[in-house]
């Protein structure tokens, strides 16, 4: 199927790894060209190589940038821009947890999520902005979790943050719209990544990976059976950058293997 994203321009904040990696590398084999970034210096280089031997580097723009922070979201915005000549797609990948009941999560990490589930997107969409409209319209994609609608106590400002961010997608669905730029989210469970691979190293080293998150997802009671995968993700991703999504806005797609309850 033809997803009309050759020659697109699609960034990835938080595209050095996890879902933001694999979003990235699907994006180039539709032949779309793709800017990725992330505050790991060590992480970028290794993402931006492992890119360059999927596509040309013509096709692929990688820069450190903390996604936090609005002068580092608007010069990587323009240093895309300037490379592509113009900006299509802008997906917001860029993802941290943090485990702790209320009286344990302190004021930092409160803060730390409210940086990086508000303001990382509210930089990114200003800074993106400008140059959807100038082609014309365009494509904002928030990856957000189940637990925006389902709250878990171990994990209060995670959850709380990221009901905020489904709020701010829907809005911004909506107020964009006159725009003619697109406005959805995707909304994960237990999917494996980078994330879940170090909680796995650290709480089960000596475990074999298959047996771990095929326990995980037993006592998570994941419907379907099983952890997702970052391809499977990054598919539903490319289908809401895609020409065959043209009427979808304001949406929360699901990626959770049935997990989710909420309506």
């Amino acid at each position: 199927m033809d997803l009309g994203l050759n020659n697109k321009v699609a960034i990835i904040m938080g595209g050095t790894s996890g879902v933001g990696l694999k979003t990235a590398e699907m994006f180039l084999a539709e032949g779309a060209k793709v800017a990725i970034c992330g505050r790991d210096e060590t992480r970028k280089n290794t993402a931006e190589k492992y890119l360059n031997d999927l596509a040309s580097a013509d096709s692929i723009f990688a820069e450190t940038c903390d996604v936090t922070n609005k002068e580092d979201v608007q010069r990587f915005v323009k240093g895309v821009a300037e490379k592509f000549s113009g900006i299509d797609i802008l997906v917001n990948a860029a993802g941290q947890s943090v485990m702790g009941h209320f009286f344990d999560v302190t004021d930092d990490q409160w803060e730390q999520q409210i940086q990086l589930k508000y303001f990382a997107i509210i930089h990114a969409v200003k800074a993106v902005h400008p140059y959807l409209v100038k082609r014309g319209g365009g494509r904002i994609v928030n990856i957000n979790a189940t637990l925006a609608k389902e709250p878990e106590r171990h994990m209060i400002a995670t959850a709380a943050t990221r009901a905020g961010l489904l709020n701010l997608s829907k809005t911004l669905s909506q107020e964009l719209a006159s725009d003619n730029i697109l406005v959805n989210s995707v909304s994960l469970g237990l999917i494996r990544t980078d994330q879940w691979e170090r909680r796995r190293k650290k709480n089960a080293p000596d475990m074999d990976p298959e047996s771990y998150y095929a326990d995980l997802a037993k006592k998570r009671n994941i419907p379907l059976g099983r952890v997702g995968e970052a391809e499977e993700v990054a598919s539903v991703i490319l289908f809401l950058a895609s020409k065959h999504a043209s009427y979808v806005a304001g949406s929360t797609i699901e990626t959770a293997g049935a997990l989710g309850k909420a309506l």
